[in-house]
């Protein structure tokens, strides 16, 4: 049976200013610093995921690596042994990390250049229940693709995630109970569509609206609710014009679930989501994340050893 990745635990950012970036992501995002190593920002969320999010200097905004949870050591080796079978070529062997950042893993760069590590053994937090008006987690990635074939085709065969829908932009991936984890762009990459933070309930999306409004953010889109995973979502910019979205009440999905075709995600005219709010996204953020790269530099995890 395929091995297969069972969350996406964190992402890992670059910043020209990091210091600052990382006052927003704690005083306006709601979350929560945990460390700093040699000058990288750790951040949590309220769930038990020692930190979702790290910030580090870079010459301009970037995404450095994504991070995907593996069960155990086992799991890790076969994942590895997957990657290498799908013919991916820039890869570590698993190794022994240090905390927080696990106890083992390793680093691969997929079709498309983005860098990935797969850990597990992190020593997380024992603490984890929602609070009102903070992120949990990190709710899903989307990223932008130049090559969406072959980037779907590694992030379903070496990483075991599953095609939850298809919308004429988007294919949809979980590895786990929520809808997506990660949504794959057909076009404009390999950059980053936008990083989504999730929320406990909608009444937390909505004040996290009004509290990027004080901190002179305007919402980008929203408030709506999509149509794959019908979560409720709101669209900002962030430090260095990095998009990012505030959702919440992701549709949970089992191995029942019918993965929808575009012929099912349909709208009015004029409309993208299930409430009509808005007309889309503004051309501010959907020129943003077209300038957000992943680095060549991240895929070695040289620096958690």
């Amino acid at each position: 049976m395929k091995a297969k990745v069972s969350a996406l635990r964190c992402v890992d950012l670059g910043f020209a200013d990091p210091d600052k970036a990382a006052a927003f992501f704690t005083r306006a995002w709601n979350l929560d610093a945990v460390g700093e190593e040699a000058g990288v920002h750790l951040l949590r969320a309220t769930g038990p995921f020692h930190h979702v999010l790290s910030i580090r200097k870079a010459a301009q905004p970037a995404m450095i690596r994504m991070v995907f949870d593996a069960a155990d050591q086992t799991t890790v080796d076969t994942l590895h042994k997957q990657v290498a079978a799908h013919g991916l070529k820039t890869i570590d062997p698993p190794t022994t990390l240090r905390q927080p950042h696990g106890e083992y893993g390793f680093g691969f760069k997929d079709p498309e250049g983005r860098n990935i590590a797969i850990v597990c053994g992190v020593k997380d937090h024992a603490d984890g229940a929602d609070q009102p008006d903070r992120p949990r987690k990190v709710s899903h990635v989307n990223i932008n693709a130049g090559d969406s074939d072959a980037t779907l085709a590694c992030y379903r065969d070496a990483l075991g995630l599953k095609v939850s829908d298809t919308t004429r932009k988007f294919h949809f991936m979980t590895c786990n109970a929520d809808h997506h984890n990660i949504v794959l762009g057909y076009s404009g990459g390999p950059t980053l569509n936008h990083i989504a933070f999730e929320m406990p309930d909608l009444e937390s999306v909505m004040k996290g609206a009004g509290r990027m409004r004080d901190d002179g953010r305007g919402i980008e889109w929203g408030p709506g609710r999509h149509g794959p995973g019908n979560n409720v979502f709101c669209y900002f910019l962030g430090p260095e014009d990095m998009p990012i979205e505030y959702t919440a009440e992701m549709q949970q999905v089992d191995a029942s679930y019918r993965p929808g075709t575009p012929e099912d995600w349909t709208w009015p005219s004029g409309r993208l989501d299930h409430w009509g709010i808005t007309k889309g996204p503004s051309e501010r953020i959907e020129s943003a994340g077209l300038k957000i790269n992943f680095t060549a530099d991240g895929w070695r995890l040289d620096d958690w050893r």
